[in-house]
């Protein structure tokens, strides 16, 4: 499988045929089956989306059995075809079944037309091959195919998100700094465990989408469209692959999407595994990246672990790189600095061999709770007490990290009088997320 479908968002979200009844919609779903049967028989994303589209538009999608002709071998005729051709929402139908089998396949999708066509009386051809032209050119008006206006308009937000060139930003850090934490922020969703142990011996491809569709995708070993938060968080044992592959779309304040791959590395300085430490020094010089997070853990700077990684950084990485001091949340102001502590790195860096490093603060944790408030997802108590102390604290001059950012310019649409807004803005991450989005792939 392409792994750029993993960017590909879903078109299921308010679907025009969910009014429908649900004889109408397994019709429809065998509609789309036979297609894809006879099409994209051994196609693991076609297959995995026809699955998604019978689980996200039929009540009971076990129940569900197709009926249509058995043979993908060779072409139905129009009587075995008849018994559940879809024609009231004709227009979704074939939008769908091109994209399930087709998308970004011109090839392919002449040849699926010309089987849909003939499925319909002469009199609806010219009017679908517009509908097919369409799809595969966004200079061309959709007028006149307002039942599946939508689905058009979501099929070009794919399409013109994936013409961009990628933005790829290597995360790496040693153990404990706060990466997955980070990662979780910067995605606002869970997709990265945390904890103080080797979480994974993978890198993991974390790429994002044009659009929120509602799902998380993973690819380890099989591919599921529809990933739980269990699925996201256990790695497949079957995988013998050094890396996992997820898409899901970024949740942020900014106005537009950007295409960005956030490639995760594995910690270090794991005691347990030593494969970790090569697998990340073999990402680090093998895979092109546009930008390298380096994350410091602020509570434990100078660690040994951190400069031997480093510099291998410094000798084997040529692109721009920031380096992310997270946890200075922690700090007590009576015992703590920040900005002495900022000013430190830079000129331990500088000793090493950066040149005028980019050093910049964040808290982690603050956006990770901050973006969970601000779309919707529940925070237990203890998350509670946690949001309610970090507001406070990154209230404060010192502790405002935004204020240490070498940015100017509006970052994006902030509520001055939302509390989830206001911790976000002081936690960093919204700045640092600014430096991403900004990077030229």
């Amino acid at each position: 499988m392409d792994r750029y479908k993993l960017e590909i968002a879903q078109m299921l979200k308010e679907h025009p045929i969910l009014c429908k009844g649900e004889a109408y919609k397994r019709k429809y779903i065998n509609f789309l089956e036979y297609f894809t049967r006879r099409f994209s028989k051994n196609d693991e994303w076609a297959n995995a989306t026809l699955a998604l589209y019978k689980k996200a538009l039929l009540k009971n999608p076990r129940d569900y059995t197709y009926e249509g002709p058995s043979s993908p071998e060779r072409k139905a005729d129009a009587a075995e075809i008849k018994p559940f051709k879809v024609f009231s929402y004709r227009y979704c139908a074939v939008t769908d079944c091109v994209f399930i089998n087709a998308f970004n396949d011109r090839k392919k999708g002449e040849r699926l037309y010309a089987e849909l066509a003939a499925v319909y009386n002469e009199r609806y051809r010219k009017n679908l091959r517009r509908l097919y032209e369409c799809l595969f050119d966004p200079e061309l008006p959709s007028d006149g195919f307002e039942q599946a206006g939508r689905l058009i308009d979501r099929w070009r937000k794919n399409e013109a998100f994936l013409k961009d060139k990628p933005v790829r930003v290597i995360v790496t850090a040693t153990m404990s700094a706060g990466k997955s934490t980070l990662l979780n922020a910067l995605v606002g969703k869970k997709i990265s465990r945390t904890r103080n142990d080797a979480c994974t011996s993978k890198i993991h491809f974390i790429r994002n989408k044009p659009y929120e569709d509602g799902y998380s995708y993973e690819s380890d070993y099989a591919l599921e469209l529809d990933a739980d938060l269990r699925t996201l968080m256990d790695d497949n044992s079957k995988n013998t692959d050094d890396r996992i592959d997820v898409g899901t779309f970024f949740r942020t304040l900014r106005s537009a999407p950007k295409r960005v791959w956030l490639i995760d590395t594995p910690g270090v300085n794991s005691s347990q595994d030593k494969e970790h430490k090569d697998i990340t020094e073999k990402c680090i010089k093998n895979t092109p990246a546009e930008l390298l997070l380096y994350i410091l853990n602020g509570e434990n700077i100078g660690s040994d672990d951190d400069r031997a990684h480093l510099q291998f950084v410094l000798d084997n990485y040529k692109g721009k790189t920031v380096f992310v001091v997270n946890k200075l949340d922690k700090f007590r102001k009576k015992e703590d600095s920040v900005p002495e502590t900022l000013a430190a790195v830079r000129e331990d860096l500088k000793k090493i061999g950066f040149a005028e490093p980019l050093v910049v603060p964040i808290s982690s944790a603050a956006a990770y709770l901050a973006k969970m408030s601000i779309f919707g997802e529940e925070l237990d108590e203890e998350d509670q007490d946690e949001f309610v102390l970090l507001s406070r604290k990154l209230k404060s001059d010192e502790y405002r990290f935004d204020a240490y950012y070498p940015l100017s310019g509006k970052d994006a649409e902030l509520d001055e009088n939302s509390e989830a807004h206001m911790l976000l803005r002081h936690s960093g991450v919204l700045q640092l997320e600014k430096m991403i989005y900004e990077t030229r792939g």
